[in-house]
């Protein structure tokens, strides 16, 4: 290696560089500045050695990218975890709504293969209301043939008489003269012929 060689400097230049030298090394020193640095000498020699340094990761920056990118997975994972909640609170909610529904047509005396028509209905055809789907049954039904006055033909009582029957009972003892024990009777079966219509 040659020795350096000795050359005259004008004070003030020595100063000058004394000074440039200081505030590059202290760029180089700053991690932000030193990039910096290196952006512009890139810009004025493309060429020089010292460029390369930018093709190598940041390892600050990346220790800063990967936890950005774990805070941002969290942020998605309690969002979806949100949502599902919600989902699930609602899905709750109308499974419950379709719960009632279902045990006020059975105080309505709604059969369980009427039911079940109901909720083949609202599976086919994507109804979540229960009423709705319950009108939709009905409306394809065919109406109920009205009860007809008796006819002329001869109803033998006796045949019809079981044990627990008391009414009709009753009712053969007065020889159809109770007009109250009619009215209970009539408003019993009419209940029942509701109870079991081919609607429902």
């Amino acid at each position: 290696m040659p020795e350096p060689k000795l050359v005259e400097i004008d004070e003030a230049d020595l100063l000058r560089l004394r000074r440039v030298d200081n505030v590059v090394r202290e760029m180089e020193r700053n991690p932000s500045a030193k990039k910096k640095l290196l952006n512009a000498l890139k810009d004025v020699r493309p060429d020089d050695p010292a460029v390369k340094e930018l093709e190598r990761p940041d390892p600050t920056e990346q220790r800063f990218t990967a936890q950005e990118e774990t805070i941002n997975a969290l942020k998605k994972q309690i969002e979806d975890d949100k949502a599902e909640r919600e989902r699930q609170d609602k899905l709750g909610r109308l499974q419950a709504d379709q719960d009632r529904a279902f045990e006020a047509l059975r105080a309505e005396k709604w059969t369980e293969d009427g039911i079940a028509k109901v909720k083949k209905v609202m599976e086919d055809k994507g109804i979540l209301d229960v009423a709705i789907a319950a009108k939709w049954v009905e409306s394809q039904m065919p109406p109920q043939s009205p009860l007809s006055p008796i006819g002329t033909g001869a109803w033998n009582f006796m045949d019809q008489v079981n044990d627990g029957e008391a009414d009709l009972k009753k009712l053969i003892e007065t020889r159809g003269e109770n007009d109250s024990l009619l009215r209970k009777m009539a408003g019993e079966a009419i209940s029942e012929l509701r109870g079991t219509a081919p609607r429902r």
